[in-house]
């Protein structure tokens, strides 16, 4: 089994939208998925889901969680996320702009 690790960053917009897709013939573990209110004033909220790769079955890991202006939050803080192959992430802003995502994942092949 090889193992790597990989990141991604995502400006988050208000329809969900995949910040990571684990490759075929992988399993992914995500670490952290660090979530940064980049707006100086106002707050903004994040929802976030993991997508079963055969599109049909999707869990809800975090919904409309606060982010307080010019703060970060960990949505894997106190926990890891487990994915198969062609599993997503798929993240959700309450606002355009304001937040921006960093995911880092072991990647098993």
């Amino acid at each position: 089994m090889a193992e790597a690790f990989k990141n991604a960053y995502q400006d988050v917009g208000t329809s969900y939208t995949a910040i990571y897709t684990c490759p075929a013939s992988t399993e992914g573990v995500v670490k952290s998925l660090l979530i940064t209110n980049v707006d100086g004033s106002n707050s903004a909220t994040i929802s976030a889901k993991v997508l079963d790769s055969d599109n049909s079955t999707e869990a809800l890991i975090a919904s409309t969680i606060e982010v307080p202006a010019n703060s970060r939050i960990d949505l894997c803080a106190d926990s890891l996320i487990f994915l198969e192959a062609d599993d997503d992430i798929q993240l959700l802003a309450s606002a355009t702009g304001d937040l921006e995502a960093f995911i880092s994942v072991l990647e098993i092949t």
